[in-house]
Parts: C-alpha cells; structure tokens; sequence
C-alpha cells in the first residue's frame, strides 16, 4: 500500500539511504533538511519532495514522519506530527522493521561499517542475489548508499552511537572492534558501550552468525563469552589472513579457515585495515551462499565507498585523498595505508577535529595518531549541535601535545578551514601526498585542492 514518508533531516548519512528505499518500494517521499547536498539533489531526481527548511506545514498530509536522533524535541515539524496523531518513528525502528522480517546482516563496530558494509552489499548484489542495502555513505552502484531489492537478504550498517542498534535482531551480526566513542549517549563510561555490544550480539538469531573481529583487544575478551566466528590478522583467528602485496591502489592478501588455505583476493583499494575489512565480507558472503569466485571477482572491481581513502585528483602533481577518519585508530590506519602505498612521498594529514567531548575524552590517543605523517595541520573542532565548548579542549592545544610526543617536526594549526586551502597552495607539489581527515565539512578543503589550477 504506498504511504506518503515524510524524514526529517532528509540528507543526512542515515536518513538518505531510507528515503532512496522507499522511493524504490512505490511510496511517496518527502523531506526536510536545512541546506541542499548531492543527496538532497539525487533524492529530488527520484521523485522526492525536499524542503529547505523545518516547518510545521512540511509533514501535512503525511502517514508517518521519520527522525533520527540528532534531530530534537522541539522540532516544528516533530512536534506538528504527534499534535496531529501521525506516526512518527525514529529512523533505527524503520531499520529494524526492515532488518528483522528478512535474512537480515546488521554490520557494527567502532571501524569499517561502512566498508564492510559496501563490499558486502557489492557482492551480494554481483551474485544475482538482489539485496536491500543501507550503507552510511555514498557507494556508487546505489547511489546514496541504499537499494531496496526483493532478495532474501537486507544489509545495513549497524550504528553503535545512540544505542539504536538494539533494536535489530539480525541472522548475521558483524562486530570489527570496540573502542570508547559516543559516550555521551553511555552515561559517560565505556563498561556501557561494552555492555550494550553484548547485548547486540545476544541479539543475533540462535542459528545465525555472529562474526567478531579479535585483532581488537576489547572484541577479541568479548568473543569469548559467545558462540561465534572469529575473524584478523591473529593467529588465534578461526578465519585468518595474511598480506601478499600492498601496492598505491590496490592489495593482495591471503585467506585461512581453521588453517587451511581457502583463497587468494584482490582488492582495489589500499591499506591493511581494508584487508581486514575484505575478510569480514568474505566470511560473511560464503556464510551467505557465495562461491570463492564471486566473492573474489566483486571484490576485484570494489571502488570504495565516498570519502573512505577516496582519491579525488591532484594538484602541483600532489594526490589530494578524501576520508571520513575522526577517531585516533581510524587516523592512524590511514596514514599508514598512504606510507605504504607512497612510500616515497611526504605524507600532509589535515585534519578537522569532530566534536569537544571526542576530543577530551580521547585526547592522548589523538597526540599519538599522527606520529607517521610528515606534516600536520589541525583546524579549530567543528562541533555539531547541540554540542558546546569545553574549556582547555581545543585544536591548539592539541598541536603542542603532538609537537611534544615528538611527532612530525611540522605541526600547523590553521582556525579557519577556509585558511587551509591557500596555505597548501604556497607549497605543495610533486612529492606530497594529502589526507584531509575528518567527519566535518572539512572535505571541502579536498574538494578545493583539486579544483585549485
């Protein structure tokens, strides 16, 4: 029966994909968000009725109305939609629907969701499978990260953030690794975090399975307390892998099950974190049904996913990298994917730091993410609302912290993420390699580097 949905904050990374779905399913969209996007435009090409910015009139003659949690209270449209008696549902509850009346495979963990998530969804759908997919970001074959097929399969990412991810009760539950972040939302200890990833592993269906990642000291203490599959580099992993080759733009790599040899990969994006990434999707597909073949020819032509060690051009003869990293570990993993694809270049991590209360609570591992970069420049935190300022936690102070855990020799904070573009510009050549880094708008910063002449 087609509904008219109406999102709130219809761009956002986890709002789009479910908007693309139920476009594909025969309903009628429409949305609201404060600024337009490639999402907001791809949407519109579909069908989808956008509206820039939060009015009342905007969920009128809608049958149910969707939010997410970044999303407040007091929003007219939220507040429109309940005086009116009209459905209205948090976006993890319309996933779970989703999630838990087919064959569903919920992807969680502090790194490589969205990865996974893509390489999965890739194979599946290469296999002729015909999956419903929900990726946290833009993956070309599906445009804003979704697709609604009639498969038996729904592959979606699993967000950790707001505890939301406890409402799915999936066959296939992926957890890579467990490390403090969003703890706001965790009554500020990390025993809750850890807690709640019980309770999403508990979840799983009896028969299913649930796959942990054991390179990850804190996954690898919890994989004991289940029946599970274990997945890394480890040698105590039932599903083992071991790095053949590490070129610019792609990677080789071998991979064990229970120690017996069960196939060579190829893959088309560089660094070993997603080498890892790529075991978590091969046992996951062959879990599925795929051949050794299918998986390996889909993971072949696997492009990456938006904004994950994406390469968006050159400028001076310097490659201009784009990627979503805002966590220490995530950092460090990709500048160390850039040393050892571009070994001769100097590696120039800009990075924009993601929020004051990630940044206190994490702020020693953020002093020691950049220790194999060349130079370093930091921009003030972009802090999304509702988030404030926390005194003694900023940007600047950070870069003394790096510059005093003998990091890279050159350390720069520029406040302004408009500055970054033209101090680069006075420099960079030939023999550089730029990782702009970070969960803010700071990708515009990579965008203008290519787009300098």
């Amino acid at each position: 029966m087609n509904q008219h949905i109406h999102l709130i904050g219809i761009g956002g990374t986890g709002m789009g994909p479910l908007a693309k779905v139920f476009l594909e399913m025969g309903h009628t969209v429409s949305g609201s968000d404060l600024q337009s996007s490639d999402t907001t435009d791809y949407l519109a090409k579909l069908g989808a009725k956008i509206y820039f910015q939060h009015a009342a009139t905007n969920v009128t003659g809608a049958t149910s109305v969707i939010y997410s949690s970044a999303i407040p209270v007091q929003n007219p449209e939220m507040v429109a939609a309940r005086k009116n008696g009209m459905n209205v549902l948090h976006r993890s509850e319309v996933l779970a629907q989703l999630l838990n009346t087919r064959r569903g495979i919920a992807i969680g963990g502090a790194h490589g969701k969205t990865t996974i998530t893509s390489m999965l969804a890739l194979c599946l759908e290469s296999a002729g499978l015909d999956p419903t997919v929900l990726i946290g970001a833009h993956f070309a074959p599906f445009g804003p990260g979704a697709k609604y097929g009639q498969g038996q399969f729904v592959v979606a990412e699993a967000d950790e953030s707001d505890g939301s991810f406890l409402r799915y009760r999936p066959e296939v539950t992926v957890v890579t690794s467990i490390e403090p972040d969003h703890l706001e939302n965790y009554n500020g200890t990390f025993d809750s975090l850890i807690d709640s990833y019980r309770r999403f592993l508990a979840n799983c269906e009896p028969e299913g399975l649930r796959l942990i990642g054991v390179d990850d000291p804190v996954a690898a203490s919890i994989s004991l307390e289940y029946d599970c599959v274990t997945y890394g580099f480890s040698p105590r992993a039932q599903w083992r892998v071991e790095v053949l080759n590490l070129y610019q733009h792609q990677s080789q790599f071998r991979v064990y099950r229970q120690g017996a040899f069960f196939g060579d990969f190829e893959l088309n994006v560089p660094g070993r974190h997603n080498i890892s990434n790529a075991l978590a999707c091969v046992v996951v597909a062959n879990y599925a049904g795929l051949s050794i073949a299918q998986s390996q020819a889909a993971l072949r032509v696997f492009q990456g996913a938006e904004r994950r060690f994406q390469i968006r051009g050159s400028m001076n003869g310097a490659i201009i990298v784009d990627d979503y990293a805002h966590h220490p570990t995530e950092i460090a993993a990709v500048i160390k994917a850039a040393k050892e694809g571009w070994s001769s270049r100097q590696v120039v991590a800009v990075f924009q730091p993601h929020r004051y209360s990630r940044t206190k609570l994490l702020f020693e591992e953020f002093s020691q993410a950049f220790k194999q970069a060349d130079v370093v420049i930091l921009t003030d935190i972009y802090a999304p609302p509702p988030e404030q300022a926390i005194p003694e936690v900023s940007s600047s102070v950070l870069a003394d912290r790096i510059r005093d855990n003998k990091g890279p020799e050159k350390v720069y904070h520029i406040p302004r993420q408009e500055d970054v573009v033209p101090f680069l510009k006075g420099w960079l050549g030939a023999g550089d390699l730029v990782l702009v880094m970070g969960a803010g708008p700071i990708w515009r910063v990579a965008r203008d580097l290519v787009g300098v002449l």
